[in-house]
């Protein structure tokens, strides 16, 4: 489940440590001589990238590709303790107590449509902010990114080696990165290498991962059924279901965000009624539905977290 991580041990964590051994396995490394008169070097430990200093050191990248074949496949608890263990022996340092600065948490999942089918049934979610691209799906703020993409279009214009098992087959990834203020996210003083392969820690980020996920609004498909009509207002409830069905929900949700910055309405709270309302008459039952879509990407994930091990 893990992916990229952000390493960084500062130098009080270490003591003394031989510059040499540290950069042995290093290649295309360079050193800097910056205005404070430190010396800086940065290098490669195959795909991660270090930064070296006095101050201490400092590794991004997939830890999943740097362990793994390739990051199709993502860190199990027992594979990240293993990576961090290989990252230990090869730079010559304690990594499992560096701290960590990022997280990406994610799985892949073998869907029956293309991953970009399932986007309009997912709406928004409260406290970030929803941005639709050719391939992907966002939802971010300044603390985590939540995001689902098509992993094969993503491999292949990385020109990556897509393995055997995923050629032509649909793979969406739902992804949740933590990238700001661990600590406080996680309610802990330090979050550390080492907790990344502690069960408790491992069992939350299954959770939050689940939970991120079930926190973003899901849009129904819309039943045309006239024969429900009992009354003129149940013909506009079914011409304006109609005309969001058109539209697309998720495109009508960002042109009232498009009021709310340009402050059409006098009234903050407008813009928050009007979304309250579209959300209500996509849920009314008899003339909605949930999706098939969202049936089964429910599934997946739900059934992700029961085998989180």
């Amino acid at each position: 489940m893990y992916d990229t991580i952000h390493f960084s041990l500062p130098i009080d964590r270490v003591g003394c440590f031989d510059y040499s051994k540290t950069m042995q396995h290093l290649s295309n490394y360079t050193e800097h001589l910056k205005n404070d008169g430190q010396v800086y070097v940065s290098g490669n430990l195959k795909n991660l990238r270090v930064s070296l200093s006095g101050q201490g050191i400092h590794l991004k990248g997939s830890l999943a590709k740097y362990f793994l074949p390739d990051n199709f496949h993502t860190l199990t608890r027992s594979d990240s303790k293993r990576a961090i263990e290989q990252l230990s022996d090869e730079l010559h340092l304690p990594m499992n107590q560096s701290k960590v600065n990022r997280i990406d948490f994610s799985d892949n999942f073998l869907m029956k449509y293309k991953p970009e089918s399932y986007y309009k049934y997912l709406g928004d979610s409260q406290h970030y902010n929803r941005l639709t691209q050719q391939r992907s799906l966002y939802y971010s703020n300044t603390l985590r990114t939540k995001l689902f993409y098509n992993k094969i279009a993503e491999a292949k214009y990385s020109r990556l080696t897509i393995p055997e098992v995923w050629s032509n087959q649909n793979v969406m990834r739902y992804e949740l990165r933590f990238t700001g203020k661990l600590p406080k996210q996680f309610n802990v003083s330090d979050v550390k290498a080492e907790m990344l392969y502690e069960e408790r820690f491992y069992i939350s980020l299954f959770d939050r991962w689940h939970s991120e996920y079930q926190s973003i609004d899901k849009i129904n498909s819309i039943n045309f059924n006239f024969s429900n009509m009992n009354s003129p207002k149940d013909f506009m409830k079914q011409l304006q279901l109609y005309a969001i069905a058109n539209i697309g929900q998720d495109r009508i949700m960002q042109e009232i965000e498009h009021l709310r910055t340009s402050k059409k309405f006098d009234k903050p709270e407008y813009y928050s009624r009007l979304k309250k309302d579209i959300k209500h008459l996509c849920s009314l039952p008899k003339l909605t539905e949930s999706s098939e879509l969202i049936d089964e990407l429910d599934k997946k994930i739900k059934d992700s977290k029961r085998y989180y091990r």
